[in-house]
Formats: C-alpha cells, sequence, structure tokens
C-alpha cells in the first residue's frame, strides 16, 4: 500500500473554531489517513475545500471543506447529477442555505477527537478478536466461536494523526460492549501517543464514542443530489 505525505500540522489550538470551521490542516490530516485507510487518492485542494476522488458505485468523488466559503457554493451551483458529495464542517442549516434545488441532506454526523486514554474491554463469552496490520492500516476483527463476523474497525497512523474508521457491530451482535472492545484494540496498536484520535461519527455511533470520553470537534455535514 503506497504511503500518503502529508504536510506537518502546526499545533492545534482550539479544536473547534466557533462558527468558523475546524482547522483546514486538521481536517486534511484526517482526510489523508482516512484515504490510506480505504485505499483511495490523496485529497486534493479544490474550491477553499478537499477533493477525494472516491470512484465507487455510487460516489464519483466528494469534497469536504473545513468552513463555509464562496468556492462550497460555487460548486454546488455546478453540479447537475448525482453521484457528487459535499460535506462540510458546521450545521446542515449553514449547508442547506447555500445549496440550489434539487439537493437532498444526509443524516447528521459529527467529527470527534479522543481523549488519548480508553480503558480495555473484556470480550463476552463466546467471542475472539483478531489484529492485522498491513503497511500503516490496522484492521480489528470480533468474531463468533464460528467464525461469524460480529464486530470490525479500522484505524490508520500517520505522523500527524492517528484515525478510527468504519467501526461496525453486527445487528445481532450489539450491546455487548463489541464496539469498546474493537475502539480499545486498535488503540492500544498506536505507536505514538501524543497524535490527535480522530473519527467521524454517526448519529448512532455519537452514544458510543461519547461514553469512551470523546468530543465533537464540530457538526459534519453532507449533501447530494436526489438520484
Amino acid at each position: 500500500m503506497r504511503r500518503i505525505l502529508v504536510r506537518p500540522l502546526r499545533a492545534f489550538h482550539g479544536w473547534l473554531m466557533s462558527n468558523r470551521g475546524v482547522d483546514p490542516l486538521l481536517l486534511h490530516a484526517w482526510l489523508a489517513a482516512r484515504s490510506i485507510a480505504r485505499g483511495l487518492p490523496p485529497p486534493v485542494r479544490e474550491y477553499g475545500g478537499f477533493r477525494i476522488d472516491t470512484n465507487s458505485g455510487t460516489e464519483v468523488a466528494r469534497w469536504v471543506f473545513p468552513k463555509m466559503g464562496s468556492g462550497l457554493e460555487r460548486l454546488a451551483h455546478s453540479i447537475d447529477r448525482p453521484g457528487y458529495f459535499l460535506k462540510f464542517c458546521g450545521a446542515a442549516d449553514e449547508l442547506r442555505a447555500v445549496l440550489p434545488p434539487g439537493w437532498m441532506l444526509h443524516a447528521p454526523s459529527y467529527f470527534m477527537r479522543g481523549s488519548g486514554k480508553l480503558s480495555e474491554r473484556c470480550l463476552a463469552e463466546g467471542y475472539r478478536i483478531e489484529i492485522d496490520r498491513i503497511g500503516m492500516v490496522v484492521e480489528a476483527r470480533i468474531l463468533t466461536e464460528t467464525g461469524e463476523p460480529a464486530a470490525s474497525g479500522y484505524a490508520v497512523e500517520t505522523p500527524e494523526v492517528f484515525i478510527y474508521d468504519r467501526i461496525v457491530t453486527e445487528p445481532a451482535h450489539r450491546r455487548k460492549g463489541l464496539g469498546h472492545a474493537v475502539m480499545a484494540s486498535l488503540h492500544g496498536a498506536q505507536q505514538n501517543s501524543d497524535r490527535p484520535e480522530l473519527l467521524v461519527a454517526t448519529e448512532d455511533g455519537l452514544a458510543l464514542y461519547s461514553s469512551l470520553g470523546w468530543e465533537i470537534i464540530s457538526p459534519y455535514s453532507t449533501a447530494a443530489i436526489a438520484p
């Protein structure tokens, strides 16, 4: 897997820039690490945000903006078909206000940072955990005794950040502490504890991460043209 280089970050003074979005260097570092986790091209600066060419079956590209600006509005008016996503570190209402007709807001998410501390969690009876590392990517998988997938997640550590990605617990195995166990296992793979720990949480995941001491940096809003 190729290594993606990101520019060194200045000190992160003020994680949440009140009403002004998120530090662009912090956002770029998270996006670069996320691209490594998913095998995607690195983020490219464009329109005042960052473009990632995802080229999946449902998504051609996405732009992620650290704050509101004229570039986001110009970009939204230049897109006339589905498959292109706009993501914004700010409230959904602020994003909605600059979108032309035909755009649809998605469920809310949250850009979050960890406390740097995460206690170990004993696995519930009948489960086992496997940890694999390929290059910069760490994967944790929790399986049942019969090998059925129960929970999983990924992490990537770069010189700037340590990020968590795609933390999932299968519906039949929820409320057993498996999400906590995945997070703790990934956290234990971190080699430098002084790096910021970051993730984007869905509404469902917010309760788990809050219970683990994570804090919201910013709302994370998404919009796309309805298919």
